[in-house]
């Protein structure tokens, strides 16, 4: 059965400490799972301490493995179908859906999250079909499920895991999202409104309850938004991989904008533009000529800027909290990027709470959420939380071949 409203799940940023999470039930028993909401991926994976899956009388076994690589490390698991409820008053429940167990993932890999929850698109669900080693084993096995990998037939660290799944033959799983449009929600698209990039925490000694409620920690994440009649700003998507959008310049307020330059050819097959918009990233990451240009614009504006950000960057690469009394932000300036829209571009605006965030993570500490761009990685923005925290941002993925954010104004 359809649904002809939107669905509303309440977010949270406490748990994944710079990502929000939604709850899911999941299985028989409909146990409730807290999921990192992350536009960057699209893989449905969920660790086993809590939803149990040998007792699901829902699950059904395939004979796929899945596994993902980050930064600083990763995880790697069977794939199942099983029954995945979304929402609360308006409830709707997918009887069969994909998704990926995690047999094994670092320990940080989703803070405190029970797993993640990627709403990209079918070419970033990759996984593997082990047919034919299953068959090989001894005896044989007929699925993934329950794990048939261990030291003695394939390597237990994820990077090297990853690079084992690649001699099997590949196959896209339909990510949930999409499955969930096809089946349950009118309207192809979701929201995401939030306000933070980082766990607020006003308080010492805050428990994990207290702090879910602090207004600030909470957001929505909408299924089937209604969306207003001509959006006003809206950005087009490039490519079905990630959300990829052109980034056209960047500027700091009372100064020239600098180009953004374009995705450098040698990653075009695999990175497609110069910018995405990332809801599981807790930073605006700019690519380097531009962060240089917003601080060397930072420094103009007072010579005192850059030395506090400065500070603040030797504080977070020694663990240190920076507490800064004089930190005044309303004597910093918005920061403004420029997109390609549909028949024009769409200038966004940063305000200077979103790329300093004070109370983060302990009372009085500050974060400055604006990075360069990462080592060894393309000429690519990364357009975190820093920005979707000023707007209600819809990815509305039935405009156009590949869709359209909307970035509306909020109420």
């Amino acid at each position: 059965m359809k649904s002809n409203s939107g669905i509303t799940i309440p977010i949270n940023i406490t748990l994944g400490l710079g990502a929000y999470t939604a709850e899911i039930r999941v299985g028989s028993e409909q146990l409730p799972v807290q999921v990192i909401l992350d536009s960057g991926s699209s893989t449905l994976a969920i660790k086993t301490d809590k939803y149990q899956p040998e007792t699901d009388q829902a699950l059904t076994s395939t004979t796929y493995v899945q596994g993902l690589v980050y930064g600083a490390g990763g995880w790697f698991g069977p794939v199942v179908n099983t029954a995945i409820q979304f929402g609360n008053k308006h409830s709707i429940q997918l009887p069969q859906a994909p998704l990926a167990l995690i047999e094994d993932a670092a320990a940080t890999a989703f803070q405190q999250a029970d797993g993640i929850w990627g709403l990209a698109y079918h070419h970033l669900n990759k996984a593997y079909d082990t047919s034919d080693f299953l068959h090989q084993q001894k005896p044989a096995k007929s699925a993934t499920y329950p794990w048939p990998f261990d030291a003695t037939n394939a390597p237990t660290e994820a990077k090297a895991f990853k690079k084992f799944l690649r001699q099997f033959p590949e196959h896209d799983i339909t990510p949930l999202f999409t499955e969930l449009a096809n089946e349950q929600v009118t309207a192809n698209q979701f929201a995401i409104i939030t306000h933070r990039s980082i766990e607020y925490v006003p308080k010492l000694d805050m428990t994990t309850q207290a702090l879910e409620q602090e207004p600030l920690n909470q957001g929505q994440f909408v299924i089937g938004y209604p969306l207003p009649t001509n959006p006003q700003r809206s950005i087009q998507v490039l490519h079905d991989d990630y959300y990829n959008v052109n980034l056209v310049s960047c500027r700091v307020a009372g100064f020239d904008a600098c180009p953004a330059p374009p995705l450098d050819e040698k990653h075009r097959d695999s990175f497609f533009s110069n910018a995405i918009i990332d809801t599981g990233c807790s930073f605006l990451v700019l690519q380097q000529k531009l962060y240089d240009h917003v601080i060397s614009s930072l420094q103009q504006c007072h010579p005192a800027y850059k030395p506090i950000i400065d500070d603040f960057t030797q504080a977070s690469q020694q663990g240190k909290a920076y507490k800064n009394p004089d930190l005044n932000l309303d004597q910093w300036p918005d920061l403004f990027l420029s997109f390609s829209g549909a028949d024009q571009e769409v200038e966004l605006k940063l305000t200077p709470d979103s790329y300093w965030q004070q109370h983060a993570r302990e009372p009085d500490n500050w974060y400055f959420m604006l990075m360069p761009q990462l080592p060894h990685w393309p000429d690519q923005t990364l357009c975190g939380l820093p920005l979707i925290n000023n707007y209600v941002c819809v990815f509305d993925r039935a405009d156009t071949e590949r869709g359209m954010i909307h970035w509306l104004d909020k109420a």
